[in-house]
């Protein structure tokens, strides 16, 4: 059967005969090529599964999903749409008749580094013709800043976190341990917060919250015990980073 002779079905020859291309012997080579990719594209089509919602599909987890339908099919899993949402499920899970028409297959094998050309919005500049792309040297990782030592006089600070006082914004509640055998004495000042602008506060004033609240210069803290305690920094809020000993 030659070219001129080919069967399209009923709806590409609708579409076909909708093209106003000229009556012209210089067209019919496109006009045919045109033919036959709709052709191809139909037969395609035809030998797609039609899609059939599942109204249940219990899955090996034990969950169990509605009205499933099946949108994607990876090599490990699948992604279905169902009463639960548009869901991306491991074939692990799935139940047999559901793997045996969506079988696991091979991870697809990774392809050797592609090295991409930056790219330049304004095009290649002057004189970078032929110039082979040069992968940039990783930096090296830097070396973490030494830490101030989280013991002082003995005591650690537990825990803390902002909370405002009234009007004074700038504060944390804070929990100090004493892990010796004796009272220790902490001032305000000896407990500093970094801000994330890197500014600098000393501490103010210990308050025990309460009715009416305790204001102290000074905490004592109990042997083998812990303080919780506010201590405010600024009446200004403050974007705290971290609180420290400031020794």
């Amino acid at each position: 059967m030659g070219p001129d002779n080919v069967c399209l079905p009923r709806e590409l020859q609708l579409r076909i005969a909708q093209m106003t291309l000229p009556p012209s012997w210089a067209f019919r080579p496109l006009l045919l090529a045109a033919c036959l990719v709709l052709l191809a594209a139909a037969r395609a089509a035809e030998t797609l599964p039609t899609p059939t919602p599942v109204g249940t599909m219990p899955l090996l987890d034990g969950r169990v999903l509605h009205n499933v339908l099946v949108k994607s099919n990876y090599y490990d899993s699948i992604v279905v749409k169902a009463d639960e949402g548009l869901l991306k499920i491991s074939k692990v899970i799935l139940p047999k008749e559901v793997l045996d028409l969506y079988p696991a297959r091979p991870a697809p094998v990774a392809g050797p580094d592609t090295l991409m050309q930056p790219f330049g919005p304004n095009g290649p500049q002057a004189g970078t013709a032929g110039v082979p792309y040069v992968r940039p040297t990783p930096r090296p990782t830097p070396t973490p800043r030494p830490t101030r030592d989280p013991i002082y006089k003995g005591c650690t600070i537990v825990n803390y976190q902002p909370k405002a006082f009234h009007d004074s914004l700038g504060c944390v509640e804070i929990v100090i341990r004493n892990e010796t055998d004796n009272v220790v004495v902490i001032s305000p000042g000896e407990i500093v917060c970094l801000t994330a602008q890197g500014l600098r506060r000393p501490g103010w004033n210990f308050i025990t919250d309460g009715v009416p609240p305790i204001i102290k210069r000074q905490e004592f803290i109990p042997a083998h015990g812990d303080v919780d305690d506010l201590l405010t920094f600024s009446n200004e809020a403050l974007d705290i980073s971290t609180v420290q000993w400031a020794h």
